[in-house]
């Protein structure tokens, strides 16, 4: 199992240690590993903490750096689009997932596929029917 990322907390709490001379190990037996207490000190550094100017540690100099990701396909207005897409008449409930993603991905960059309509019903309620 991976080992867990350490909160600001346990962040704050290890630079501060280290700042009271602390000894290592013992710093080490609270908060994690030397390697990424060196790694959190660092980071602060680079954050604007200077513990010979100012003994005040912020949690913005030891929070995670926000992670661009892979942009979110299901936004809320598509969510809206796809329903507004099948609510509007009993023609438009016969539509396949695939005709709804053709209808609208003209909304999203690249497109969307059938299997995301597919999502998108389903986390609202829809279920498939057959039509007799």
């Amino acid at each position: 199992m991976a080992p867990t990322k350490p909160d600001a907390g346990t962040r704050i709490q290890a630079l501060s240690l280290l700042q009271t001379k602390t000894q290592i190990n013992e710093i080490v037996r609270r908060t994690g590993t030397e390697r990424s207490i060196y790694r959190f000190q660092k980071k602060a550094k680079e954050r604007g903490y200077d513990h010979s100017k100012d003994i005040k540690l912020f949690s913005s100099h030891v929070e995670d750096a926000p992670r661009s990701g892979r942009p979110k396909k299901i936004t809320p207005a598509l969510v809206e689009e796809v329903i507004k897409t099948i609510s509007k008449n009993s023609t438009a409930r016969e539509l396949s997932t695939q005709q709804i993603a053709n209808t609208l991905s003209s909304f999203v960059k690249g497109g969307i596929s059938a299997q995301t309509i597919y999502r998108i019903l389903r986390r609202r309620g829809y279920k498939p029917l057959k039509q007799s």
